[in-house]
């Protein structure tokens, strides 16, 4: 007779003799399905694609904001540290709090060699001095200071219209420096010659 605390070991004794006849069916069941693929687990992952629509960037230096950026559309350059804009307004804040607005169709921002290069369209406003600045491919580096302007600009102001085939402008000094063919109109300079008597 068979009770139930036979059972308990009878049921496993009985698992353990009829284990050949149960095994193949369970475990081509519990196998997984397909082959492996070597070539999927040495493959590289891209981590940093991404694209942003209304990007807002704000970079500061010593508790003060030194450069806000505003684009359309960011997205992933040709290296991590480096973020393509689209539609690019940028205000450039000196040292004595001075403010110059950028105005791009297309940008890069390298964020490991700050380097903030406009392309296309580019228009550099300064507010204090009131001129303007315009050229087709701009670099602002934010650890000189400098911006550096590779193609030909035009500057204008109240009193200035100055053409030249390159511009170099530090923002901490204010000072300029135009190269290659180099046209300047002065306008409201009074003559030096008309107050010799």
């Amino acid at each position: 007779m068979i009770n139930s605390r036979n059972l308990t070991w009878v049921i496993p004794l009985l698992l353990f003799v009829s284990f050949p006849l149960w095994r193949p069916p369970v475990a081509d069941f519990l196998s997984p399905r397909g082959g492996y693929d070597e070539s999927l687990a040495n493959r590289k992952l891209d981590a940093h694609n991404f694209k942003m629509e209304q990007v807002h960037i704000t970079q500061s230096e010593n508790g003060a904001t030194t450069l806000v950026i505003q684009a359309r559309q960011a997205h992933t350059g040709t290296t991590q540290d480096e973020f393509e804009l689209e539609d690019v307004d940028a205000t450039i804040t000196s040292n004595t709090g001075e403010e110059t607005i950028v105005v791009a169709r297309k940008g890069i921002l390298n964020k490991k060699q700050a380097l903030l290069t406009l392309i296309d369209d580019v228009v550099l406003t300064q507010l204090k001095n009131n001129y303007t600045l315009r050229t087709d491919h701009l670099i602002f580096n934010d650890t000189t200071n400098i911006v550096n302007s590779l193609g030909k600009t035009r500057v204008t102001g109240e009193k200035i219209d100055i053409t030249g085939n390159n511009l170099i402008f530090n923002t901490k000094t204010e000072s300029y420096d135009l190269g290659g063919r180099v046209r300047c109109i002065l306008s409201n300079f009074s003559d030096p010659d008309s107050s010799a008597p």
